[in-house]
C-alpha cells in the first residue's frame, strides 16, 4: 500500500510510458478505466495534465510539474519505507526454539504471544521433533532452547528448568464420573488399551508399570502417534495413556477427558534446556520465564 493515491501513481506510469494504452497494460487495467482516473485527477487539480496525440501523450506544463513533484513524493516514500525496515531489522529479536510435537497445538502459539509481548519485534523459528532430534540440534548450536521430555544429561546441555508432568488416563468423557480427580493404573486395565509404542518416551515406564500390576489386560492397539491414539479413543476402541500436553486440545474441545494416574512413577519430566556454551543473561532468563509461565498456565 502506498500513501499516494492510485490516480497519482497511474499518472506517473502514463507519463513514463508516454502512452495510456502501454500504461494500462503495465498496470493490468482497462485503458478506459485508466482514462477515467486521469479525468478525476485533472478535475482535482483543475487543469489539463497531458495532451493526447497520434504518437501517444504529451505532458502539459502543469503535467510536467506534477510529474516532477510525484517523482519526489515517490522517492521520499521509498526512503521512508527503507528507514522503517532498517530500524525494524536493528530491533528484531530472533529465537530458535525446539519443542516436542505435542506442544505445537497450544503451548507454542501461546509462547509466541508471550515473547512478542515482552520483546516486541520478534522472529521465532520453531522446530518440532522427538527428544533425541532436538537434543542433537541443541548440542550443535542449531537451536537456542528446547522443551522436551526426559532429556538425557549431557555436558553440552544446560537444564534451565524441569517440570513434572503426570501421565493420565485418556478416555471418553462419559466413561468416568465428572468428580473423579485421579485413578489408579490397576483400575484402568479393565478396558481395552491403546498405548504408546516403544518410539515414545512414555512407553517403557508405562509398560513396566502395567506389568507390575499383576493383572490381566488387553492391548488392542499401539502407535508412535498420539494423535492416532486419541482418535482411536474417540472412536470407542479403548483408553490410552498420555500427558496433559499430548491431549490438551481434544480435552478443551470436550471430545476427550484426562484423568491423572495416582501412581507416583507414572510421570514425565518436561525439560527446558539451552546449550551449555551460552551464558544466561536477562534475555535468556526472560525466555525461560516465558516458557515456564506458558507451560504451567
Amino acid at each position: 500500500m502506498s500513501a499516494l493515491t492510485k490516480e497519482i501513481r497511474s499518472f506517473v506510469v502514463i507519463a513514463t510510458e508516454k502512452s495510456v494504452r502501454k500504461a494500462a497494460d503495465k498496470l493490468h487495467i482497462a485503458a478506459s478505466a485508466l482514462s477515467r482516473q486521469m479525468s478525476i485527477l485533472e478535475e482535482d487539480f483543475g487543469t489539463q495534465l497531458f495532451l493526447r496525440l497520434p504518437k501517444g501523450i504529451e505532458l502539459t506544463e502543469q503535467g510536467e510539474a506534477l510529474y516532477k513533484q510525484a517523482g519526489a513524493w515517490i522517492a521520499e516514500e521509498n526512503r521512508f519505507r527503507r528507514s522503517i525496515k532498517e530500524e525494524n531489522k536493528q530491533h528484531l529479536v530472533q529465537f530458535r526454539i525446539g519443542a516436542v510435537e505435542c506442544l505445537s497445538t497450544s503451548v507454542l502459539p501461546r509462547l509466541y504471544k508471550k515473547l512478542s509481548s515482552r520483546f516486541g519485534n520478534i522472529r521465532v523459528h520453531f522446530k518440532t521433533g522427538d527428544t533425541q532430534t532436538l537434543t542433537d540440534l541443541l548440542k550443535t548450536n542449531q537451536l537456542d532452547f528446547i522443551v522436551a521430555f526426559n532429556v538425557p544429561r549431557d555436558e553440552k546441555i544446560h537444564f534451565a528448568a524441569r517440570e513434572k508432568s503426570k501421565i493420565g488416563l485418556v478416555h471418553l468423557p462419559a466413561l468416568l464420573d465428572k468428580d473423579t480427580q485421579s485413578i489408579e493404573l490397576y483400575d484402568c486395565l479393565q478396558w481395552p488399551l491403546c498405548i504408546p509404542d516403544i518410539d515414545l518416551s512414555v512407553h517403557t515406564r508405562l509398560y513396566s508399570e502395567i506389568l507390575r500390576q499383576k493383572s490381566s489386560f488387553d492391548i488392542v492397539a499401539t502407535s508412535n502417534s498420539f494423535d492416532l491414539l486419541a482418535n482411536l479413543v474417540m472412536d470407542g476402541v479403548g483408553v490410552s495413556f498420555m500427558t496433559w500436553y499430548d491431549i490438551e486440545k481434544q480435552v478443551s474441545e470436550g471430545s476427550l477427558a484426562f484423568t491423572p494416574l495416582t501412581d507416583k512413577r507414572l510421570e514425565e519430566e518436561l525439560c527446558v534446556c539451552m546449550p551449555s556454551t551460552v551464558k544466561k543473561d536477562e534475555r535468556t532468563n526472560t525466555v525461560i520465564e516465558s516458557i515456564l509461565e506458558v507451560i504451567k498456565g
